[in-house]
């Protein structure tokens, strides 16, 4: 998953307390604000264009080489199924055109190792929750005119031990809440792109 430092230090701290009492399993929850995307309501441009694309992620602001890796070939992925541009490519294009797409991690809950670990030492009766925030940034680039600039944010929320989830919200594991959420701030940045751009045009 994208989140490598946070999901290992949360699957560190689920594994100690699974150890110690079968109610520990953690469960994440996606905020629900954003909703899945819906490519088919994107314009479809007559004669779509190449564009580049540069993918990012980071953690505090500062660049996570793992998380990149990861969610490069989704992101890719997403855009190219988007139908917005008629080829999409890391490498540079003729027209100039760049699509840039940054993803930062930023942890909402501070010493998350701490409060797994007592949670451990209660056997699951107290329980924590934590909070994960992301930032998508998407810059669309074109020769000649301002850059427009998208930011969409989203936020994760994990269980340990005998804790409640946010009302409302469904469970699920943390693998596939990090990708729900991937996926649904990506789709929403095209999707605030596309009605503020001739994005391919």
């Amino acid at each position: 998953m994208f989140n490598m430092s946070r999901a290992a230090t949360l699957v560190g701290t689920a594994s100690l307390a699974l150890s110690l009492s079968a109610c520990m399993t953690p469960h994440s929850y996606v905020d629900n604000s954003l909703g899945e995307p819906n490519a088919s309501a994107l314009k479809k441009p007559a004669t779509p264009q190449p564009i580049q694309l540069l993918v990012e992620f980071q953690t505090k602001g500062v660049t996570n080489a793992r998380g990149t890796d990861y969610v490069k070939s989704h992101i890719y992925e997403q855009v190219s199924q988007s139908g917005l541009f008629s080829q999409v490519s890391y490498d540079p294009v003729p027209s100039g055109r760049k699509l840039s797409i940054v993803i930062n991690n930023v942890p909402l809950t501070d010493n998350v190792a701490a409060k797994g670990f007592g949670v451990g030492l209660t056997f699951g009766l107290i329980g924590t929750m934590v909070t994960d925030g992301y930032e998508c940034t998407a810059s669309y680039v074109e020769p000649g005119h301002e850059s427009v600039d998208k930011v969409v944010k989203d936020a994760i929320y994990t269980t340990v031990g005998n804790a409640s989830g946010p009302e409302g919200l469904k469970p699920m594991p943390i693998q596939q809440a990090s990708e729900t959420v991937l996926r649904q701030m990506v789709g929403k940045s095209l999707e605030e792109l596309d009605q503020s751009t001739d994005i391919a045009q």
